[in-house]
């Protein structure tokens, strides 16, 4: 059929699109990720769900899906869709996901059940996976069953990679990891590739690094009223996470880079989860675990940063082992010379922030494609520390990476995760706008 430039633009099916998200997020209870409450999403249920979209278009030869998993990760596949083109070149919309962060109705006060899709009647969409990731499964599955359902070739090649494992530390058998390592995306050099997996559309210009870490705190439990005999590990383990933070603020303050690429924050350490293994008030714990995690904008390194975390818990530890006190610390020696002790761990690997090329046509195209759907002022650059896989190893490997999505960033990992009907309207134009501007 007609080939090159498509004939007409084409506009989200709304139908198709809301039956999608519905189905995907009432499975959200088996895409939840987070092992360390014992949850290991199972990705095959929603990927199964855009292969049965777009099975004719497979069967009828107009486009290509592929399955990338590794052995013992068969039920947590990544998708690449691929399109092949007239001419030279690649546009490529990478990084949209099928797992989610979990969701407690009841502990979380949501609204409404989390895994059932609701639509308001001022089209807001509401349920875990609306903005973080699914709502963009859904809107790429109907772009490209439309593509396919014109019969019109694109004169670029067009290529999809839907991922699992995003919303943990990387796994090198699952994931963006997988599809990398077995040469998938060696394509996408020859053009760029948007990553979707934002909100709020931006572009988002950069992202941060993260790193997690653990501080292991040991103390000596005993009884709250004989405190000479005790070290309280909470109240250590707290201290020293404040001490860590204000290093860490010392080490690595803002950057003057950050204004340029319009960062919403700064570099920051934080704590996130304590554990105390103690239920008595009149008990003093012995041990406690604290956990957090570092962002980093991408102007410093992310490796250094951890190691610099390390490294100064560990010269704190050995004040803690020679000292008898020191200022405004809490008691960490019973009076029998017993001493409390703390370690920092790093959880998992650590991943990089990038900034994207701010002169990249790519980019051009993007902000032109949100400029003709939303209005002149309906391309506003910025960058978050959030924080996405790979994006720095392709940029550094050859890919010019841009960054978007669509939906209510407000909204990222939180209760009552939702987003606009409008949003996704919008996003599929732009989407449509971005293949025919490079095309």
């Amino acid at each position: 059929m007609v080939q090159g430039r498509m004939s007409q633009p084409l506009a989200l099916n709304r139908d198709r699109f809301l039956d999608l998200l519905g189905r995907m997020i009432r499975l959200g209870p088996k895409l939840q990720n987070s092992p360390d409450a014992g949850l290991i999403p199972e990705e095959a249920l929603v990927a199964e769900i855009v292969e049965e979209a777009l099975a004719p278009h497979v069967k009828s030869g107009f486009l290509k899906l592929e399955r990338l998993a590794g052995p013992g990760y068969e039920r947590r596949p990544s998708l690449v869709i691929t399109i092949d083109g007239t001419g030279e070149g690649s546009i490529g919309f990478v990084g949209a996901h099928f797992d989610v962060v979990p969701a407690d109705r009841e502990a979380e006060n949501w609204e409404r059940d989390p895994f059932e899709l609701w639509v308001g009647e001022d089209g807001t969409l509401y349920g875990r996976g609306v903005t973080d990731c699914l709502g963009h499964v859904a809107v790429l599955t109907d772009f490209i069953a439309q593509i396919a359902e014109r019969g019109e070739r694109p004169k670029r090649r067009i290529q999809v990679v839907l991922i699992s494992n995003e919303e943990e530390a990387p796994i090198a058998e699952c994931g963006l990891d997988y599809v990398v390592a077995s040469g998938a995306m060696e394509p996408l050099k020859h053009g760029p590739i948007y990553w979707l997996d934002s909100a709020d559309f931006g572009p988002t210009v950069g992202t941060g690094g993260t790193g997690m870490w653990e501080l292991q705190v040991q103390g000596v439990g005993g009884h709250s009223g004989m405190t000479q005999n005790c070290v309280n590990a909470l109240e250590l383990g707290m201290h020293v996470a404040f001490e860590l933070v204000r290093w860490f603020e010392q080490a690595y303050p803002t950057h003057p880079s950050e204004e340029r690429w319009g960062f919403l924050s700064s570099s920051t350490l934080k704590s996130t989860v304590i554990h105390v293994k103690n239920e008595k008030i009149t008990k003093i714990p012995g041990d406690a675990v604290i956990r957090g995690d570092i962002r980093l904008v991408p102007f410093y390194d992310m490796t250094e940063a951890m190691a610099g975390a390390v490294k100064f818990v560990t010269e704190l530890d050995q004040k803690l082992q020679t000292a008898d006190e020191l200022p405004g610390f809490p008691r960490f020696m019973t009076a029998q010379g017993r001493r409390g002790s703390v370690k920092l761990v790093p959880k998992g690997r650590t991943m990089e922030g990038i900034a994207c090329d701010l002169e990249s046509a790519g980019l051009k195209a993007l902000v032109d494609a949100m400029k003709s759907v939303r209005g002149p002022d309906g391309a506003k650059q910025y960058s978050m520390t959030g924080s996405l896989p790979l994006v720095r190893d392709l940029q550094r490997n050859g890919f010019d990476v841009q960054i978007t999505g669509f939906g209510r960033s407000t909204y990222y990992h939180a209760p009552n995760e939702q987003a606009n009907l409008e949003h996704f309207e919008q996003g599929f134009a732009i989407l449509s706008q971005i293949c025919e501007r490079l095309g």
